[in-house]
Formats: C-alpha cells, structure tokens, sequence
C-alpha cells in the first residue's frame, strides 16, 4: 500500500466538499459504482464493479488503499456523489521499469454531471502522481472523454480475435488424439513460475504491466471471485513440468471468455502451446454455462493482434477484433525520454544514422523538446516553449508526439494521417521513425 498521504479537503461550491475517502467510505463507494457505471439501455446494476472497488479499499493490490480515492460529498445530504480511485503501478518500457498512476472507476451520479468534479479530482490526483514520481498516467473510459483532461490515445488494448466455441474444433491432426501439453488450475505454488515466464512477453512487446510473483498472487488469489477484473490461470505443462500458462475471465452473464495472456518459456513452441491451449479452452466452454441456461458461445483473445498464437491457426481464431486505446498523458515529456534514453541510442546505434550527432528540435506547436546528440548518445533533453517554424526540424500537433513514443504509430503513419505532422527533409523524417521505433506491439492487461 502507498505511504499515507495527507488528507484532502477542499470545498467547492453548492454544499459539495472533495475529499479523501476513508475505510468506513468502502461500502458506500462501492454500491455507488456498481450503480453510476451501468450502460444503456438496460441500465442493470454491475456488481462486479463494485466487488472490484471493495478489492482496492481492501488493499488486494498493495499500492492501492483507502486512501487513494477521492470523493465528492454533497454536505446537505451526506451523500457521495462522485469518486475515482487513482492506482499507482509500474509499467516496463522497452526493458525499462516505469513509475505510473492511472486513475480509474470514474463515476459521478447523472444529477451533479457537468459541474466540473471529476476535473477537480483529476487535479488532485495528477499532483499525487507528481508527488510519487509517475512519469505518465493512462485511463481506459468513454471515448473522447478524457482529452478534455491531457489525454491522448496512444497505445492498443484488447486487440486481437473473436471466436465461438464451436470453431475451437479441429485444432489436433487426428480425431482422437491428445494435445501436446496438458493443462491444470495454477495454484500458490506456481506464481513464482508464471512471474519469470510473463517476463519473456518482453522480448516481443514494447510497453507492458511490471507484475512480481507477490502481485500474481493477489491478482490471483486475493480477489474476489466476482470482481470485473478477476481472471483465473491456466498452468501448461510437459510430462508435469510447467512450460506455460494462460489467462482467463468470464462474464457476469457466463456467456463469453476472455483470454488475456498467453505466455511460454524456452521449453516450448508456440505451435504446442497454442493448440493445447484451444483443446482446453474448447472444454472449458463446454462446461461453462450460462446464467440463462445456454452454453458460453464466444471467446475473445485480447492479448494484442500481433501474437504469435494468431500465425499459426486460422479458422480456429476467427475474426480480427480491432483494438481500443489507452489514454495517456505525459506532464514531462523531456523527463520520459530522459528516463527511456537508453532505448532510444540503442535504435539509433543499430540504424542507418548510427552515430549521429546534432541538435534536434520537435515543435508541438504550442510547445517543444529539444534533444542533444553527441557520437549517437543523448547528452541533453528539454521541454521548450513553441519553437519557430523553420527552425523545428519535426512537427507534431496537439498531443500526437504521445503516439509516436508509445509504439501506436510511427511519425510517417502520422505524416500520412495528418497534414499538419511534417518534417522539412527526408532525413529528418527518417530520423524520427528511427528515434520513436515505429509502430510496436505492447500488451498490459490486466491492469490493475
């Protein structure tokens, strides 16, 4: 759990107070979310949200407590009328641990909308962010929503394919024969095991979730079982030794499974484990059923389009089930590069300008970032003000550079996308996708 922190009070207008929560606040928040989070039309109560608030009032994940929600009070009737819970965790960028914060459960009733309160808490929580030393909050949420606040959509989440348990027939060459590897619930024993095997998603991925064998664990086993961000693991294993594992999730309703991560170690293909995976998956869903009595249909892979389970079977996957996006915001652009320097040299000692030495300056328009090269090294990074025109060597509007440094595009994706992300000469350009690394595959669910 984080280190107390002093407590909020702040007193906005109409009898309303921001504050930080309290432990006796945790049944109330939690009924409030499972309430204020349904969707139309139905509009039905969503539990699980509220067993996930009680988890992190709980402190499940030890970097959340009580006292990292902010509430809205409306003093008149002692009512809470909006909160967010702000989630400190440590993201890997490119081999690089990351401090982060993302604030989350974001709710206020329908009656006190428009009046400026999650703006407020988001104030609040951003100066906790500052005090703790996150160089980059996200949030996943309603579209457009959270760009009012600093955010911008730069990294893939949920990715992947779509499939129903009927297509999940036909993996093995032979009608009765067994998969390559069997597959059993992971217990305790195994979180150590399935920490050291996540860390190889690395290698293939740019940005993803830095989760120790304690964090497993809790993820694990310290939820409970209806929260929306419970998942259970399936342990792969060769003649009883474990070689892999995969996650998975259910539904409220038991109508659908999502997989969340896939992941091997160096005594197995992919091709293996992919298939033992789906023979389980398929017996799995077959005994899955319904709240209404039916069978569980559908089964999502949201672990990235760019896995390597999707080259190997076909019809087995189904059909492309395109991404949404993490929001992200960055307050310190020049701290982030300066904390991901290493990444970037080693781009550009391994490209065609290795070696290169010069001064770079990137126009946002209404800001900047100057960087300094000396024999391939990156001797100085700053935030500017606007930098002139001509003097700028790349150009990149609003919030878009955050694309580019994340993996979601490359600068010519941009280029091609926006009229008003440009660069002066071919060299420029060249030096902007070799600096940033193009479009990159990341993978960091589950996520809290």
């Amino acid at each position: 759990m984080t280190p107390e922190l002093p407590t909020e009070r702040i007193e906005l207008e109409d009898n309303l107070v921001l504050r930080t929560a309290t432990p006796e606040d945790a049944e109330e928040v939690a009924a409030f979310n499972s309430v204020v989070m349904t969707e139309p039309p139905d509009y039905e109560p969503e539990p699980e949200i509220g067993d996930w608030t009680r988890d992190l009032f709980d402190g499940v994940n030890r970097r959340v407590g009580p006292n990292d929600f902010t509430v809205v009070e409306d003093t008149k009737t002692g009512k809470i009328v909006s909160t967010i819970v702000y989630i400190s965790q440590v993201w890997n960028i490119g081999g690089i641990d990351t401090p982060m914060g993302m604030p989350e459960i974001v709710g206020t009733h329908p009656d006190y909308r428009r009046r400026g309160l999650v703006r407020k808490q988001f104030e609040v929580m951003h100066e906790w962010g500052k005090e703790r030393g996150h160089l980059f909050n996200t949030v996943m949420g309603i579209p457009y929503y959270y760009k009012q606040f600093g955010y911008e959509y730069a990294l893939d989440a949920w990715g992947g394919r779509a499939t129903a348990r009927t297509a999940l027939s036909g993996v093995l060459a032979k009608k009765d024969s067994t998969p390559p590897l069997t597959a059993r619930n992971a217990s305790r024993e195994d979180v150590t095991f399935i920490a050291e095997t996540e860390l190889n998603s690395r290698r293939r991925l740019f940005v993803t979730a830095a989760r120790d064998s304690k964090i497993f664990e809790s993820e694990l086993f310290g939820r409970r079982d209806a929260s929306m961000v419970f998942y259970r693991t399936r342990i792969l294993e060769q003649n009883g030794v474990p070689v892999g594992y995969y996650e998975y999730g259910t539904t409220t309703k038991r109508d659908k499974i999502d997989v969340n991560a896939l992941e091997i170690n160096a005594a197995v293909n992919w091709l293996d484990a992919t298939s033992s995976m789906l023979v389980d998956l398929k017996s799995l869903a077959d005994a899955i059923e319904t709240a209404d009595g039916g069978k569980c249909e559908k089964i999502e892979f949201g672990f990235g389009s760019e896995h390597p389970a999707f080259k190997l079977f076909d019809s087995q996957f189904g059909s492309e089930k395109k991404p949404y996006a993490w929001f992200v915001r960055v307050p310190d652009i020049a701290a982030l590069v300066s904390h991901i320097s290493s990444v970037i040299e080693a781009r550009l000692a391994a490209s065609d300008l290795h070696g290169w030495s010069g001064d770079l300056k990137i126009s946002f328009y209404r800001s900047g970032l100057e960087m300094n090269f000396d024999a391939g090294k990156l001797t100085a990074v700053k935030n500017t003000g606007p930098i002139e025109r001509d003097e700028a060597q790349a150009h990149y509007p609003d919030l878009t550079f955050t694309k580019a440094l994340f993996g979601q595009y490359s600068f010519t994706q941009l280029r091609d996308m926006l009229n008003d992300c440009f660069t002066h000469k071919p060299a420029h350009q060249a030096l902007q996708d070799i600096l940033w690394g193009g479009q990159q595959a990341s993978g960091v669910l589950p996520t809290n």
